[in-house]
C-alpha cells in the first residue's frame, strides 16, 4: 500500500509523461490518458491533472468546466471529473482512493472558486462507484444515459478551508 501523503495531484505540463495502457475492461469506462491529453491540452476549459506517487505519474483525471457539466449539476461552480484512471502497474495499492482524498485540497489551491465536483460513473462499473463513495462522493439520484449505458451522477462538495 502507498500512503496518502505519498500521493499528490498536479496540473499537467508538457514535460510530464503519462503513457500507460488500460485493459479493455477498464477502457470501456475511461479513455486512455494520452488520448485525452492530446485531444484537450489546448482547451482552456479542460484541466488535465496528473496523479503522482513519489514524483512519478501514476494516474490521470480531467476536470472539465465546459457546458457538459450542466448535465450533471445545476451548480455554476461545479467541475466535472472525467477520464479518471490509474496506471495498471499501480492499481490495488490505494492510489485511486488516495487521489480522490487529495482532490478537495487540490481544488481549494488550484480552483478556489469551485465548490463541487461531479461525475458520472457507469452503473455497470461497481468497483468505481464503491471507490467514489468511499472517498466522499454521494449519489445524487440523478441518472444520465450515454452510449456506454446509464451513468450514476455523483457529487462531492468542496468546503472552504477553515481559517485557524
Amino acid at each position: 500500500m502507498i500512503s496518502k501523503n505519498e500521493i499528490s495531484l498536479s496540473l499537467y505540463d508538457t514535460k510530464m509523461s503519462v503513457d500507460y495502457e488500460l485493459p479493455s475492461d477498464q477502457l470501456q469506462f475511461s479513455g486512455m490518458p494520452q488520448d485525452i491529453i492530446e485531444r484537450d491540452k489546448e482547451n482552456p476549459l479542460k484541466h488535465l491533472v496528473i496523479i503522482q506517487v513519489r514524483n512519478e505519474a501514476a494516474g490521470f483525471l480531467e476536470l472539465d468546466e465546459s457546458e457538459d457539466r450542466k448535465k450533471y449539476s445545476n451548480n455554476p461552480n461545479a467541475l466535472l471529473l472525467r477520464g479518471f484512471s490509474v496506471n495498471p502497474k499501480y492499481q490495488g495499492r490505494g492510489i485511486a482512493t488516495g487521489s480522490i482524498y487529495a482532490l478537495p485540497e487540490f481544488l481549494r489551491s488550484e480552483f478556489p472558486s469551485f465548490t463541487e465536483v461531479v461525475l458520472g460513473v457507469n452503473a455497470r462499473n461497481k468497483p468505481a462507484k464503491r471507490l467514489f463513495e468511499k472517498a466522499g462522493f454521494e449519489d445524487t439520484g440523478r441518472r444520465y444515459m450515454r452510449t456506454s449505458g446509464e451513468q450514476i451522477v455523483m457529487s462531492m462538495r468542496i468546503e472552504e478551508q477553515e481559517q485557524t
